[in-house]
């Protein structure tokens, strides 16, 4: 087995390149070549997994062979994602061209780097080739942070996305969702506080003057509170990454359990996307859709009506 001089790893990432000695080789060849403890076995899973990297594009084909001087990278954390099963998938809307599903938390919407499984939108080509749609295509069209739960909005059918792009890009869709903030928040309160997107997914709020702020505006109702928690419901005026996430922590009520932006005292992100209203692109009727409360927002109200 060659040393790993080569390359570099951290975390549970491995980077290298191919030496001229491996040109043309399988490339599961060259990975349990490179990789302690790596069989060819593996490293196909590995492949068909999404943790392989050439370059910068993702392989699934375990049989491509590679060339001298390409970088490889492999998410070895691609071994340890299952699949999400079809019966995990809650459609609560289905037409011709586009389906909404109840997200659990946790879950990805879509492939992540270190992984093309286990994501919402892998289980949901499962669910429509179990209704007999062949080769079903899935379009997303917007995202909801992998800790949240609750409604995503998939196309399926190609010529809905235009449309329902422009509609979320103009702000022309309702979304709703409820949070549990630290401390007890006013009744109602406002935050139009721009963002920056920094590099990756982190988003901060903007200083004044900065060129690259992005305007936002997200819109806070007090729905209960008990024991130094507020319950909220949340309606976004904008769709900025991470935006009510940011704004709460801005507002000194950061979401409970978000560690990222202020807050790791309870496992799991209590943030949930409840309701989705719009015109249906295509067919112009009106369209509404709420999930069901998660146990974390019933057990809020619950404690609250308490003697």
């Amino acid at each position: 087995m060659a040393p790993m001089s080569h390359g570099s790893r951290h975390s549970d990432v491995v980077r290298f390149r191919v030496v001229p000695a491996e040109q043309g080789m399988l490339l599961t060849h060259v990975l349990a070549r490179r990789m302690p403890n790596t069989s060819v076995q593996t490293a196909q899973e590995l492949v068909r997994a999404g943790g392989v990297y050439i370059g910068r594009t993702r392989i699934r084909v375990p049989t491509v062979r590679v060339a001298a001087g390409e970088r490889l990278t492999v998410h070895c954390s691609a071994l340890a994602v299952s699949p999400l099963s079809i019966e995990q998938v809650k459609l609560l809307h289905r037409d011709p061209y586009l389906v909404i599903v109840d997200k659990p938390p946790g879950v990805p919407v879509t492939a992540t780097r270190e992984s093309a499984r286990g994501s919402l939108a892998e289980a949901l080509v499962g669910v429509l080739e179990a209704q007999g749609v062949i080769r079903p295509y899935v379009g997303v069209v917007h995202r909801l942070d992998r800790g949240a739960s609750g409604l995503v909005l998939f196309t399926v059918r190609s010529s809905a996305n235009r449309s329902l792009h422009r509609l979320f890009m103009e702000h022309a869709i309702e979304r709703t969702y409820l949070a549990e903030l630290v401390g007890i928040v006013p009744d109602q309160c406002e935050c139009d506080a721009s963002v920056i997107v920094i590099e990756g997914h982190d988003v901060r709020i903007a200083r004044s003057g900065e060129h690259n702020a992005l305007a936002a505006h997200t819109s806070f109702r007090r729905l209960a509170a008990f024991e130094g928690r507020s319950l909220v419901e949340v309606v976004l005026a904008t769709g900025r990454t991470h935006q009510i996430r940011v704004h709460a922590a801005h507002l000194g009520h950061p979401i409970v359990g978000d560690a990222r932006y202020g807050n790791s005292g309870v496992a799991g992100l209590h943030l949930h996307a409840f309701r989705l209203a719009f015109e249906h692109p295509v067919t112009h009727e009106s369209v509404r859709v709420e999930a069901p409360w998660p146990d974390w927002a019933t057990q809020s109200v619950s404690d609250q009506r308490q003697p």
